[in-house]
């Protein structure tokens, strides 16, 4: 992986693990925001808990979890996904508050929710991102050496002739 890619990473899993210790320290004011959220989810599936605390200090432990193991580079795609699913109960709530309530703080609660879900699309952008294949450089160099074997076993065997020392005839000096 990149150095861009894995720096980009770790920007990209700090505003969770911030978000994640203070929703640990005071799980009251996101419970209130997400309480109409969570009795809808509630409502549709059962494994969602009923309570918006719990939901709340859940998705702060996720959060936390997710965060440090994006941070740290390990199982990256899978911290996405943590990361990914933690968030849908915040997005939801961000766009329900946008399309209600106080139309004086309408720019606020709209850059709220457009920076959410830019989150959660870097979020899924990352999980989903295909594995590098070797630069067509590293691919050749390795083909040369036969070091790369691809395709069936025949292909082996013929990459196998071509590593072969190839016979150079000397010409007989003349006399």
């Amino acid at each position: 992986m990149g150095v861009l890619r894995t720096q980009a990473r770790r920007l990209l899993a700090v505003p969770f693990v911030l978000e994640g210790i203070t929703v640990l320290r005071d799980p009251v004011p996101r419970a209130k925001q997400l309480a109409p959220v969570v009795r809808g989810l509630a409502a549709r599936y059962p494994s969602v808990p009923e309570a918006p605390e719990a939901l709340v200090r859940l998705q702060g432990v996720l959060g936390v979890a997710g965060g440090a193991l994006l941070l740290a580079g390990r199982a990256p795609r899978t911290a996405c996904v943590l990361l990914a699913v933690q968030s849908v109960p915040t997005v939801l709530a961000e766009l329900r508050e946008a399309r209600e309530g106080d139309p004086d703080d309408l720019g606020r609660r709209r850059s709220t929710a457009v920076k959410d879900l830019s989150l959660f699309g870097a979020l899924v952008l990352s999980a989903t991102e295909p594995k590098r294949r070797p630069s067509r450089l590293r691919r050749q160099a390795a083909e040369a050496v036969g070091q790369l074997r691809t395709g069936p076993a025949r292909s082996r065997r013929r990459a196998r002739h071509r590593t072969r020392p190839v016979p150079v005839r000397v010409p007989r000096p003349r006399r």
